[in-house]
């Protein structure tokens, strides 16, 4: 014969569920804090980036990037919007298409050691609420999204992720030299840039 559960029966039930819920998502989110490290360079598809596909790319489908540095033992992103910004990792993924992303990573981990790391991590926060570089020039103190990696890596580590470009390099059609001059000045036509593109497809990163 079949007896029915007690209240109090029940109660334990629901808080075994409830600590075995628990206790895997906790899991869960080790094991994806795991997967970054520091230094990580993470490259995202954010459809909401106005013009972003008239802006000369290079030879990848993503269109922004940040920096990941472990802080409390969970990643944080660091990425020059409006202005240059922190954030956790799934604050991050959801400007992404799909919340998918690419990490690339040091070829030679062992160049970042702990002072490095320090002092990369002093160099992005107090970078914190620069505005965003209207210009896309190198040579101020704002910062587009592009060129904070590429500064970080330059100042902490001496190492230049790519190397700057003129416009002209990525043949861009005349619809793109519109927007690019409407939106930048002419100066654009002129000035070197840092490209996505060239970042991901950088020597030093794997």
């Amino acid at each position: 014969m079949n007896v029915p559960y007690t209240m109090k029966t029940l109660k334990r039930i629901y808080l075994i569920i409830a600590i075995l819920t628990t206790s895997y998502f906790h899991a869960q989110k080790l094991l994806n804090d795991s997967l970054f490290k520091d230094g990580d360079v993470i490259f995202i598809k954010n459809k909401k980036l106005i013009g972003s596909n008239l802006i000369p790319n290079g030879k990848t489908i993503y269109n922004y990037v940040g920096i990941v540095l472990i802080e409390n033992g969970a990643p944080v992103v660091y990425h020059a919007t409006e202005p240059v910004s922190s954030c956790g990792i799934n604050e991050f993924l959801n400007l992404s298409e799909g919340r998918s992303y690419k990490i690339r990573r040091m070829y030679e981990q062992e160049l970042l050691t702990n002072d490095v790391v320090s002092t990369m991590r002093s160099f992005a926060k107090a970078k914190l609420q620069m505005h965003y570089d209207n210009k896309l020039t190198l040579n101020n103190d704002e910062l587009y999204n592009a060129e904070f990696v590429y500064k970080i890596y330059q100042a902490c580590l001496g190492i230049p992720l790519t190397k700057p470009k003129a416009l002209s390099a990525y043949k861009p059609d005349a619809v793109a030299i519109d927007f690019l001059t409407e939106s930048y000045g002419v100066g654009i036509l002129t000035e070197k840039l840092v490209i996505i593109g060239d970042i991901y497809n950088s020597e030093f990163l794997e």
